[in-house]
């Protein structure tokens, strides 16, 4: 069974159970069925290590499990994350959260995501230099900048940055090749200096 696209929530805790960078990287091989073991083996962590989390994401209603089979004496469950994206219903905005708190998860659930793709892709980078093996990162980007845009240039580039990845990016196409992330971010800083009318 597919993943949904995006599964929408109305409930805090649910974001600060996502909001951990182990459990992007635990999701991130859910979106096929893989056990406990078949995890730890790609993320190169022990079993033992994950079970905490598993228990705390299918809890949430994350991820669910999809079959179950014997293995020798034991069962082994196979899990799926029920969806590729989560994203704050309405309803939760409206919930009395203190906005802050809000800003906090969900900037939260995109950044960790990168953030720890960027560390375990920079780690393995270092190590290769330190290895003396060849270790240039030049089939990929990496930065941050900052840039000054009217309202109607902003407006643009979002629908332009929209359509790119809409047109790039399809999570259906498990075709050859790398899996390649990108993260956007694209907003007027806050506090930010502005000659635009509020």
């Amino acid at each position: 069974m597919e993943p949904l696209e995006y599964l929408e929530i109305d409930d805090i805790e649910v974001f600060e159970v996502l909001n951990n960078p182990v459990r992007v990287r635990i999701l991130r091989q859910l979106m096929e069925p893989k056990s406990v073991r078949g995890v730890a083996e790609s993320l190169n962590m022990p079993p033992t290590r994950l079970y905490y989390h598993f228990n705390l994401m299918e809890e949430a209603g994350i991820i669910s499990v999809v079959e179950t089979r014997k293995v020798g004496a034991m069962v082994q469950r196979l899990y799926q994350a029920k969806a590729r994206g989560f994203r704050p219903s309405p309803q939760l905005s409206r919930g009395g959260y203190e906005a802050h708190e809000l800003a906090k998860i969900a900037a939260g659930v995109v950044l960790d995501g990168a953030r720890a793709d960027a560390e375990e892709t920079l780690t393995d980078h270092f190590q290769r230099i330190r290895d003396d093996e060849p270790a240039e990162l030049t089939d990929g980007a990496f930065g941050r900048t900052v840039g000054f845009f009217t309202r109607e240039q902003a407006e643009q580039f979002a629908d332009r940055l929209r359509q790119f990845v809409e047109d790039e990016f399809d999570p259906h196409d498990r075709g050859e090749g790398t899996e390649y992330g990108l993260t956007y971010v694209f907003f007027p800083l806050a506090g930010a200096h502005s000659d635009m009318p509020r």
